[in-house]
């Protein structure tokens, strides 16, 4: 370093100040171009790196954004897991209470088929004893009937012999009143006849 310094400025002491201005300026303008080419790597090495960082990032967040979308497929399978828990829990207590009331219901119709059964044979029972109270009593006015039939029939026919001998006594009568009748009408015709003779015979012979 010391002797490469000391070298420069042995090389520097021995050109002119025109060839010294040439040769500085040279060597800034060479240093210029190592910077700018420095700055030109560094600029395509951050560039790269960026490219790079940003190809990694876009696949970190996809691999990211693909782990979050498993974590919340994960998360809304949990949900919808506990939901159909709920459900089939609520369908289930809603069943067992639809099978409760069923069981009160069919308890309750056979319940009520006993009462109606036991209702309609007490209705039958209280129908047939009417019935047969009712008929005893056809029964009891029947043969009161009967027997009021007979004692008319048998005072009709009563009625009916006494009616028919003394129309055949009045008949009798009547005949023996018409005989007479007849008898003294004929008598009388005969009398009235004799004694128109009479009077003809007394006429003639006067």
């Amino acid at each position: 370093m010391g002797k490469k310094g000391k070298g420069k400025g042995n090389k520097l002491a021995k050109m002119s100040e025109e060839e010294r201005a040439r040769y500085l300026q040279m060597r800034a303008d060479m240093e210029e171009e190592t910077r700018r080419r420095k700055m030109q790597l560094i600029s395509m090495y951050m560039k790269n790196k960026l490219k790079r960082e940003d190809a990694f990032g876009r696949l970190n967040m996809a691999k990211i954004n693909q782990e979050w979308r498993s974590i919340l497929r994960q998360v809304k399978i949990q949900e919808l897991r506990r939901e159909i828990v709920d459900v089939e829990s609520f369908f289930q207590e809603a069943l067992k209470r639809k099978d409760q009331v069923i069981h009160r219901l069919i308890a309750h119709i056979e319940s009520t088929e006993d009462m109606y059964a036991n209702l309609q044979q007490s209705h039958m029972e209280n129908i047939t004893r009417i019935v047969d109270t009712h008929r005893g009593r056809i029964e009891f006015f029947r043969v009161i009937y009967e027997d009021d039939k007979q004692a008319v029939l048998s005072q009709w026919e009563q009625d009916s012999a006494g009616f028919k001998d003394m129309h055949a006594q009045k008949q009798q009568h009547l005949e023996c009143v018409f005989y007479q009748l007849e008898e003294n009408t004929d008598g009388g015709i005969r009398d009235n006849h004799e004694r128109f003779l009479d009077h003809c015979e007394d006429l003639k012979s006067g």
